[in-house]
């Protein structure tokens, strides 16, 4: 019986190390998981002006804004991702990364952000923070991630794949698109273009024509001069504010959706009906041409 027992109590033992063991190494891995490699890099470069900027990153986001004159500052934040399949010596990319920053200066070109060995971005976002000379025009391009530009020249030319675009105070033109993501446009002494697969768009303070373009989504426009307006909305309602005081001829028309409209002046040719309306408010000027297919209209 004694031995009966010592053989029960030692099985009993095996099994408490056994489970602690497991315990030990399901806890380890967790730690592992949750602390990923990380890293960063700072590059600066001198410039004259004006100086072309061209950044890119496949996931992380970018943010360009005014800095000081005759120089480009940048800031990059590198951050292993999570793969439950392995990505092979992620720290060893980053420091990779760290030792040799993609920016580089071609004349009054800059380009950040364009790694030759495709390879050491397996596993690792790059988020991208720049300081720019105020007169700078910039082309963006973020596969996943959002993308701010505030306070230079342009013009400005940005594109994500997913995440949201925030673009201020420019003097010049603004292109914005993006597959999923808001767009958000404010104080631009230019043209603006607005496209949006999925998410709304808003550009306020716009002084020049605006094309907005939503799949899904609604759209909010203001403009302080009077220029010409297209906008197409397949569901979500269009909102926009006029230039003070200034006319315009308009051409609305929504499939599903009330159409809301001041001062409004249907001309012999023109119509005027619950879901169109076709004529001249405060006695015409550029175009306003919005077309929704799901949702209203209303013009202030």
């Amino acid at each position: 019986m004694d031995r009966w027992n010592a053989s029960c109590s030692s099985i009993r033992m095996q099994k408490r190390r056994l489970a602690c063991g497991v315990f030990v190494t399901v806890f380890s891995a967790a730690v592992v998981w949750a602390a990923p490699a990380e890293g960063s890099f700072d590059k600066s470069v001198t410039v004259s002006s004006p100086v072309e900027l061209d950044v890119k990153t496949d996931s992380g986001g970018i943010t360009v804004v005014r800095g000081a004159s005759g120089v480009v500052r940048v800031h990059a934040i590198l951050k292993g991702q999570h793969n439950w399949y392995g990505s092979g010596d992620v720290e060893g990319r980053i420091r990779e990364l760290e030792r040799n920053p993609p920016v580089e200066k071609s004349g009054s070109q800059v380009r950040i952000g364009y790694v030759r060995d495709r390879d050491l971005l397996k596993g690792v976002s790059m988020r991208l923070e720049i300081e720019t000379p105020p007169d700078t025009q910039l082309r963006a391009r973020a596969d996943s991630g959002g993308i701010r530009v505030d306070g230079i020249r342009g013009p400005v030319d940005v594109h994500t794949d997913s995440g949201g675009i925030e673009v201020h105070n420019i003097a010049s033109e603004v292109r914005a698109t993006a597959d999923s993501g808001g767009i958000h446009v404010s104080n631009v002494n230019g043209p603006v273009t607005a496209h949006v697969d999925s998410g709304g768009i808003e550009a306020s303070e716009v002084a020049g024509n605006i094309d907005a373009k939503a799949d899904s989504g609604s759209i909010r426009l203001s403009q302080t001069k009077a220029a010409p307006i297209h906008v197409r909305s397949d569901s979500g309602g269009v909102t926009v504010k006029l230039a003070p005081s200034a006319g315009y001829d308009a051409q609305l028309a929504t499939s599903s959706g009330r159409i809301h409209v001041p001062e409004m002046t249907v001309t012999a040719n023109g119509s005027f009906s619950e879901h169109r309306v076709d004529g001249k408010i405060r006695g015409g000027g550029p175009l306003i041409d919005i077309h929704v297919d799901s949702g209203g209209i209303t013009v202030e």
